[in-house]
């Protein structure tokens, strides 16, 4: 997740437990609502974008001289990126014993993630799509929402593990403001990937809160707790080794950091210089917009954040646009595009093994 809606798997604490992570499609004014919201705020962000970049000359100036390597680099990194949270997906299927490899799940990764980044709230969207192929892939309905939550436990604690770090390298000034506060939603994250890990201690929490739901709130209130209570008991015995849970966590993390290489190589790419002890915190401000709900992939709220971010950080404002620029065409539009022709592949491929099976059992048909 880069922009990577999967990868923020902070879906953990959004998707329903109790549900494969489906989306409900919103009303003709919700969608409408939504879609006034979003132009809005892109004619905006290009409004700022446009006037903190200064010159445009200057910007135009910066891709006459782009440094190639550093491009070439970057695409290495997020191709990196993306196969490391294949990876984690792979790992946690394999608790199941779903002998699914990196290759099986490479496409779906890509897939996924273009849903996420193409439609607003899309993260929701892209769980059911992954949801949907696990179990073209053979897992169970358990497995694949435990996969699905699990990752996003981990993700969310991988991204603010690389928050951290970047407070504690940041100068003093900002290091005693964000540390406590970044490390006490570390450790909230941390606490809620440890919940994943072993669903028994999860079901009890759900039990506790769903007996004092049910004495202070009407029924129907309770059914989500009751099902979600019933969906951990499903999960008992999916129980990875503590070894292979850090491992997990620290794929997290590096699928975090080398996007966080993209930026990086984005500003070496034009030319500028590298707010070292910036960049991380730079990059986590990235994601965080990234997840408001407001425009697909945080497009144009990145764009706008990432450059106020880079000019605080003492990067020229042509070089800040013309980075953040090279940044995300490399992290969104790229992945967008690839993304997209991996789900076309699958529809295609899905559609052959569905005709082939139906012709294989002509009476189920």
């Amino acid at each position: 997740m880069g922009d990577k809606g999967p990868r923020t798997r902070p879906a953990a604490s959004r998707a329903a437990v109790g549900a494969p992570p489906t989306a409900r499609r919103p009303s003709r004014r919700v969608e409408l609502a939504r879609g006034v919201v979003a132009v809005v705020v892109l004619a905006a962000a290009a409004l700022f974008v446009l006037r903190r970049a200064g010159n445009l000359g200057a910007v135009s100036a910066t891709f006459d001289r782009l440094h190639w390597h550093w491009l070439l680099v970057s695409v290495g990194a997020e191709v990196g990126s993306i196969t490391m949270l294949s990876w984690l997906q792979q790992r946690l299927l394999r608790v199941g014993n779903l002998p699914v490899t990196v290759r099986n799940l490479l496409p779906v990764t890509m897939a996924s993630n273009a849903v996420a980044q193409s439609l607003p709230v899309g993260t929701l969207f892209a769980e059911g799509y992954a949801f949907r192929q696990y179990q073209r892939l053979g897992a169970s309905r358990a497995l694949g929402i435990w996969a699905e939550l699990s990752a996003g436990a981990l993700a969310a604690a991988g991204l603010a593990a690389v928050a951290v770090a970047g407070a504690a390298v940041v100068g003093p000034g900002l290091r005693w403001t964000l540390l406590p506060v970044l490390a006490f939603v570390l450790a909230g994250a941390l606490v809620a990937a440890a919940l994943f890990r072993r669903a028994p201690l999860l079901g009890a929490l759900l039990g506790r809160l769903l007996r004092s739901a049910e004495r202070r709130l009407p029924d129907r209130l309770c059914r989500p707790l009751r099902s979600a209570q019933r969906a951990t008991t499903e999960m008992e015995n999916f129980r990875p080794s503590s070894g292979l849970w850090l491992v997990c966590l620290a794929a997290a993390a590096l699928n975090w950091c080398l996007d966080a290489v993209v930026l990086v190589m984005g500003l070496l790419t034009v030319g500028g210089p590298v707010p070292w002890r910036g960049v991380l915190l730079c990059y986590a401000a990235a994601q965080l917009l990234v997840e408001l709900p407001i425009t697909p992939g945080g497009l144009g709220l990145v764009e706008g954040g990432l450059v106020e971010v880079l000019i605080r950080f003492h990067v020229a404002a042509s070089r800040a646009t013309a980075a953040t620029l090279v940044y995300r065409a490399v992290s969104y539009w790229l992945l967008v595009l690839v993304g997209w022709a991996a789900a076309a592949w699958l529809t295609v491929r899905n559609r052959q093994a569905d005709r082939a099976a139906a012709a294989a059992n002509p009476a189920t048909t």
